[in-house]
């Protein structure tokens, strides 16, 4: 009996999470047509020199304990910041309760011009937390970019949608 209560409070989750997202995909349906016509991107943004000092620079952002660590090691692997270290970086802060600041290292990434990819969109969307119109905001530059959402995509924009009170 317990199980099936569950059971029906999981399917009205989902109901409504699908709900949402046919709403959602209905706000951007021509560039749903021309996505299914083109092929995935990357995306957008010049190629930033590689000098092979990224990896390095993704190790020691995860296993940073502090969040000063991470802004410290971005200062210090300026020019080796690439899309992988900007992830990594996002989602440190975002463990350590900053979102606002995952947010600027997102935004500071492509003044450098590092080519982002739907994963680093898709964890800025996720670090938006209430902050819906910006999530949606991120989604249709994701979209204007030439970029596929994906599954974590949709789920960050269900999330902040939910967590901002427009379920």
């Amino acid at each position: 009996r317990q199980a099936s209560r569950a059971t029906a409070k999981m399917k009205k989750k989902i109901a409504a999470s699908l709900a949402l997202l046919a709403a959602l995909l209905r706000r951007w349906p021509l560039a749903l047509a021309f996505s299914a016509s083109s092929p995935p991107s990357s995306g957008g943004g010049r190629r930033r020199r590689s000098t092979g000092h990224s990896e390095e620079l993704v190790g020691e952002l995860k296993r940073t304990k502090h969040p000063k660590e991470v802004f410290r090691l971005l200062d210090d692997y300026d020019e080796d910041i690439d899309v992988y270290a900007v992830t990594t970086a996002m989602g440190k802060l975002r463990r350590f309760g900053r979102s606002r600041e995952a947010l600027r290292v997102f935004e500071r990434s492509k003044q450098l011009g590092v080519a982002l990819n739907v994963f680093a969109y898709s964890a800025a969307i996720s670090a938006c937390g209430r902050d819906w119109e910006r999530a949606l905001a991120l989604f249709d530059e994701l979209r204007r970019r030439g970029m596929e959402p994906n599954i974590v995509t949709y789920s960050a924009l269900i999330s902040a949608c939910e967590k901002g009170g427009q379920w």
